[in-house]
């Protein structure tokens, strides 16, 4: 097993992988663009409940993170996202990624990787943005109906 770090530097997420990985996403977090050193994505959710979300470049979508039907890079079996409140996992024939956002705003993202995954860096930084897409969303409501309620 190897672990993987995201941290925050110089307005974008930066993956520790050894590889120069990053995400850059808008203040609503409705979609960020992905760059690693095989090319550049665009993440967005794929509905507007931030369910399901996909890394789309210029030759179609090879990352598709979704409860009910994912996809991602390579040889292999049907892949299985399980999205949660603090982290998420995908697992593809006995390989694991499991992802682990900070309790406190501004730490570092941990990201445990089991076995061999193509095109590693850009099915982190996907998992990553659709685990803080969804918490942003979730934040975006709490001050809407904060907001309303104290109006």
């Amino acid at each position: 097993m190897t672990t993987l770090t995201v941290r925050k530097q110089d307005g974008a997420f930066v993956l520790d992988s050894g590889a120069r990985a990053s995400l850059r996403t808008g203040w609503t977090w409705r979609c960020g663009e992905i760059r690693t050193d095989t090319g550049r994505w665009t993440v967005a959710p794929t509905g507007r409940r931030r369910i399901g979300f996909t890394a789309q470049g210029e030759h179609g979508v090879p990352v598709r993170l979704d409860p009910g039907r994912s996809h991602v890079p390579g040889p292999g079996g049907v892949a299985r996202w399980s999205p949660g409140r603090c982290g998420g996992e995908l697992v593809r024939d006995g390989h694991r990624l499991a992802v682990r956002l900070p309790g406190r705003r501004g730490g570092p993202i941990r990201v445990e990787v089991t076995g061999e995954w193509a095109e590693l860096e850009l099915v982190v930084l996907t998992a990553c943005f659709a685990l803080m897409s969804q918490r942003r969303r979730r934040t975006l409501i709490v001050m809407a109906v904060v907001s309303a309620g104290s109006g």
